[in-house]
């Protein structure tokens, strides 16, 4: 598959040798100079890097070229999320066996070598993509160049009809669904892949968002296709709702958290087209997807040509096509996938997304957290008795906090002191004082002292609510 997939590319660079194949905001590379990059900088790689690759920058061509030529060359690649913290990123480096680091730097290519212990893969491995990290330790999952071309393959196919033209990546392009649904697809697709830092489109860490920013970068690239967040989505609804211009696009995909119809109908409402889907990692990210000739709002859409799904007795989709080789550390991946969602598949074979089977949440920028995971932190302050944390679909986390010794400024001080030591999308936006121990007496914590959290959130709704009520924010 890897050599059909670069002949593609070839055979575009003949038919459209001027079209812009790569840009971001300092320069662009046309369609008739790509297989020559690709070609040149994997040469560079050959004997300059080793074996496995971290490719820790920021958005730009550099990024896109690096990870094409090490594709083709047949080097691992490891994407570092920027908004990893220091631990998460040296756990990144070590579990991986990287011994090679490239960044970028002034508009040129930084390749370091590092010290590094070889740590076993699972054989074919060419892309080692983590999560973010629920427990605080990022999980790596092994994928195949095949495995990451098949979805690419299959969305081109699914898209071929829309003419897309411009794609803009509006996600980390260390983030899979950017790098395999975005970068991938739209170069099958034959388009410009616009590729500028995120500080341009005003977007930093995993969940800072800059609207102003973003409506002029939206502006200026002139896109007609980009993958958007829940939170991103929202944000742009709402500011295209207030009279911001934005230019005329033919798709946004939605995807990363669960998306509800009613954002997915405001945003058409106001020229945005936006389609929700659904993916995972484990399966090389995208596994299906609503379309405008194939679209059904407030479900995620049906599965891809390649996908292969089915659903078990208590409800949760179980995948049994194009599965990771495994987890990186951990034994081979072999047989069917449960993924722990919990959804409906109807007669025209459309999914819905319910929840989960297990306590993760999904935030609004797509970032999955295990809530347990703050609370310990949280449950290890002295004078902190008990700590429940909310944020699914949200922006940012809240907490619910009982701690009848400490003061305000004590809590608010450990909220700041713990934030510092978290990556941004596991910390606490913001606190809220329960008056009263949360206990089986009350139907908030089980017997086992484990919350209740579904009944924690019912009583407390307007608590939590209040964290999130809308800014009022004036547009000129």
């Amino acid at each position: 598959m890897i050599d059909h997939f670069f002949s593609e590319l070839e055979r575009l660079a003949r038919q459209q040798p001027d079209t812009p194949a790569l840009q971001d905001e300092i320069s662009s590379i046309s369609w008739g100079d790509l297989p020559g990059a690709i070609d040149t900088l994997a040469e560079q790689l050959r004997t300059a890097a080793g074996e496995r690759i971290a490719l820790l920058a920021d958005n730009s061509r550099h990024w896109v070229l690096t990870d094409l030529a090490a594709l083709k060359l047949g080097r691992v690649v490891v994407p570092v999320p920027l908004f990893f913290s220091a631990a998460q990123r040296d756990h990144l480096l070590e579990a991986s066996g990287i011994d090679t680091l490239i960044s970028v730097s002034d508009d040129q290519l930084i390749i370091q070598h590092l010290p590094a212990r070889a740590t076993p893969l699972h054989p074919g491995t060419a892309k080692i993509t983590f999560t973010s990290g629920t427990t605080g330790t990022p999980k790596g999952v092994c994928l195949s160049t095949d495995q990451q071309l098949q979805v690419a393959r299959s969305l081109a196919e699914r898209l071929q009809g829309l003419a897309l033209s411009r794609h803009l990546c509006l996600l980390p392009l260390a983030t899979l669904l950017e790098n395999i649904a975005g970068v991938y697809t739209a170069l099958l697709l034959g388009a410009t892949l616009v590729t500028p830092s995120l500080k341009t489109l005003g977007i930093q860490g995993s969940s800072e968002l800059d609207l102003r920013a973003l409506a002029s970068s939206l502006n200026s690239y002139a896109p007609d296709s980009l993958i958007a967040l829940p939170q991103i989505l929202s944000a742009l609804t709402g500011a295209v709702e207030a009279g911001v211009a934005v230019p005329t696009l033919k798709f946004i995909a939605v995807g990363g958290a669960r998306v509800g119809a009613d954002l997915i109908e405001r945003a058409r409402r106001c020229g945005l087209p936006a389609y929700e889907g659904y993916g995972l990692s484990e399966c090389a990210s995208v596994v299906s997807l609503n379309t405008p000739d194939l679209d059904k709002p407030g479900t995620a859409g049906t599965p891809l040509a390649h996908s292969r799904l089915h659903l078990n007795p208590e409800g949760e989709l179980i995948i049994d096509a194009n599965l990771m080789l495994g987890y990186l550390g951990e034994p081979p991946q072999h047989g069917p996938f449960a993924t722990g969602d919990l959804v409906d598949i109807d007669a025209d074979a459309f999914l819905s997304v319910k929840g989960r089977r297990r306590n993760v949440l999904i935030s609004s920028f797509g970032r999955n957290l295990s809530p347990e995971w703050v609370e310990s932190e949280w449950l290890a302050q002295p004078g902190i008795q008990q700590a429940v944390l909310f944020g699914e679909a949200r922006p940012f986390n809240t907490l619910l906090v009982y701690a009848p010794s400490l003061g305000d400024n004590r809590l608010e001080e450990i909220r700041q002191r713990l934030n510092a030591t978290l990556p941004d999308y596991a910390r606490v936006g913001g606190w809220h004082r329960v008056s009263e121990p949360m206990n089986t007496g009350n139907g908030l914590y089980t017997a086992n002292g484990r919350p209740r959290r579904d009944a924690i959130a019912t009583r407390y709704h307007d608590e939590i609510e209040s964290f999130y009520l809308p800014e009022t924010q004036a547009w000129s």
